[in-house]
């Protein structure tokens, strides 16, 4: 028995570590059979956090359109011209997909959707933690890039790390298509269970109608 549970348990711990990130689960065929790089880019965060090189920060809050986050970051980029470019930032520990012009900083992030005004440039994959460490200067933009907990690459429409990812309205397309497939599988299982009601019900009825017969006989 204690057997049987230790195989278990180590079957859970593997099974947590092969998810690896938010992303690799939330976008078909991200998964880290067929993206290694996001694991890659998952782990290193992880080494980081480990080793003390990073701070966690649990309330660190999500890029919004607030203008002050918005000059903070484009005070940012100015002391790195090379990065200084619209760009995508995406949150591997979230799935959050945020987009950035640095040319009007008072718009802030905008949330990706349909309906996104910005088209990026560059592409940033990293986590919030690290994300936060270097808005706040706690770790510089080449360093994030040199250990891996950051990587930068060409946007392009539709990809992630050279995986194809759906874009947002068809994610909201198969949302409502797994509404209605499960609307439409409560349907099915309802039908059978009020006939089968109907006829026990009925059975019922009759039995009691022959006991009545034989108690009256």
């Amino acid at each position: 028995m204690k057997s049987v549970l230790g195989i278990l348990a180590l079957f859970a711990v593997c099974w947590q570590s092969g998810s690896g990130c938010s992303l690799c689960t939330d976008f078909p065929g991200a998964s880290g059979t067929l993206s290694p790089r996001l694991l890659e880019i998952a782990s290193a965060i992880q080494h980081e956090l480990d080793s003390g090189g990073l701070e966690s920060n649990p309330t660190a809050p999500l890029p919004s359109s607030g203008r002050v986050l918005g000059y903070r970051m484009a005070g940012l980029l100015k002391s790195y011209p090379e990065w200084n470019e619209s760009l995508e930032l995406v949150l591997i520990d979230t799935g959050a997909r945020f987009r950035y012009d640095p040319r009007t900083p008072d718009n802030g992030f905008e949330v990706v959707s349909s309906k996104s005004v910005v088209r990026p440039v560059k592409r940033w994959v990293t986590g919030l933690d690290v994300f936060h460490a270097i808005l706040d200067g706690r770790m510089p933009l080449d360093t994030a890039d040199v250990r891996g907990i950051l990587v930068v690459e060409p946007w392009k429409e539709g990809e992630l790390l050279g995986v194809t990812i759906p874009a947002p309205e068809e994610q909201v397309e198969e949302a409502g298509e797994e509404i209605q497939a499960e609307g439409s599988g409560v349907v099915t299982l309802a039908v059978p269970g009020v006939l089968i009601g109907l006829v026990v019900v009925s059975v019922a009825l009759v039995m009691r109608t022959r006991k009545r017969s034989v108690f009256n006989a």
